[in-house]
């Protein structure tokens, strides 16, 4: 059912515009006033046993200090709140995550609840004095690690692997039927088989592999045991797997995979050969020359899935550098979207240009700024 707000608020921008010539665009109630928002230098990644936050703000007041964490995707529960905690500032609020400790200006002011129930977290900062309120979120996130199973797809690296990758895969078979190929197409880390599942919907003969065990597991009971099989495209012997007997193919498929190999563009060119004359290639992938990673540095969502072992050297640029060095033709490339899944406002305001200024998005397309790249090739 529709959401009356939803609707009462399009209709209203709808009005405006039309009375303006204008295009209007509703903002969070923070981004009216910079003297409502504190000062706080907090690191988004955590990389040690302690998450230090400086709060520069001076003067005194009261804090009260709320712990957030994930509860589904785009939302949040309490896990700790403060009794109100008397601030003089500046002062560092300091969280132990190993054993809960809170201190704000060096005093012990509780215990939150550990180990954390999920990877990502923030604190919600509110700073009362004198009948002004000063607030602040911030967003973090632990470093992952370990194999890639059911909690990497579901709370560990995503909330909802499911829902977060249809977007993508919609894409890629719009980009199927777009740019149409002949014989078998292979996706290279097919995951839990979703797009699989698409593209066999959509009439496309396809099969997949990847590494993860677990998740070759689930894409078997999606598309069958004799369309997915283990295998290590980066390690394996190529023409030791089912796929030497299946060559050449039509189209290769790499889904937002290619930032996962230590040496992405070894594998794009041995993957490559796995594909005849004229074959496609359909890619999604990370870009580390975007505006994301320029403008947040080490703090680049890129950065928050552990096993992106080559986030680092793939970008628009080099993308570019070894198509064209494998033999393989672009027919589409374009970078979109600002990828930055921080929790905090100030991070929030470069996600909200994108959405509300097609300029914006214009701008970075054309200069090949957006954090993620996709790319339809040929092979020559």
């Amino acid at each position: 059912m529709p959401n009356p707000r939803a609707i009462a608020k399009r209709m209203l921008l709808r009005t405006v515009e039309v009375l303006t010539s204008r295009h209007p665009v509703l903002l969070p109630q923070i981004a009216s006033d910079e003297a409502s928002t504190l000062d706080v230098t907090a690191p988004y990644r955590v990389e040690g046993p302690t998450l230090d936050i400086q709060i520069h703000n001076p003067g005194r007041g009261e804090l009260t200090a709320t712990l957030l964490t994930p509860n589904g995707t785009n939302a949040s529960r309490v896990h700790w709140r403060s009794k109100p905690i008397p601030f003089n500032g500046p002062a560092m609020l300091g969280f132990d995550l190993t054993s809960g400790q809170v201190r704000v200006g060096g005093q012990d002011c509780g215990h939150a609840p550990v180990p954390l129930p999920a990877r990502r977290f923030s604190w919600a900062l509110t700073i009362r004095d004198s009948g002004r309120e000063r607030s602040r979120v911030t967003g973090h996130y632990l470093p992952g690690n370990g194999a890639v199973g059911d909690d990497y797809y579901a709370g560990g690296n995503y909330v909802d692997y499911e829902a977060e990758s249809l977007t993508t895969r919609e894409l890629v078979v719009a980009l199927a039927r777009q740019y149409p190929f002949r014989g078998v197409a292979v996706e290279i880390g097919c995951a839990t088989g979703g797009l699989l599942e698409d593209l066999g919907r959509a009439g496309f003969d396809a099969i997949g592999v990847d590494y993860s065990a677990w998740a070759v597991g689930r894409a078997r009971e999606r598309v069958g045991q004799d369309r997915v099989w283990q295998v290590d495209v980066e390690k394996d012997e190529l023409t030791e797997t089912p796929l030497a007997a299946r060559a050449p193919f039509g189209a290769l498929i790499m889904l937002s995979v290619l930032e996962h190999f230590a040496d992405p563009f070894g594998v794009l060119e041995r993957v490559g050969r796995l594909v005849g004359p004229g074959g496609r290639l359909f890619l999604t992938t990370t870009n580390a020359g975007g505006v994301g990673r320029w403008l947040f540095g080490r703090d680049w969502e890129g950065y928050f899935d552990w096993t992106h072992r080559g986030v680092d050297a793939v970008s628009a640029e080099s993308l570019k550098t070894h198509l064209d060095r494998l033999s393989w033709k672009i027919e589409q490339f374009g970078t979109s979207l600002v990828w930055d899944g921080n929790a905090d406002p100030t991070h929030a305001t470069l996600r909200e240009w994108w959405v509300s200024d097609a300029r914006f998005r214009r701008l970075l397309a054309e200069r090949d700024l957006g954090d993620l790249i996709t790319c339809v090739a040929t092979k020559r």
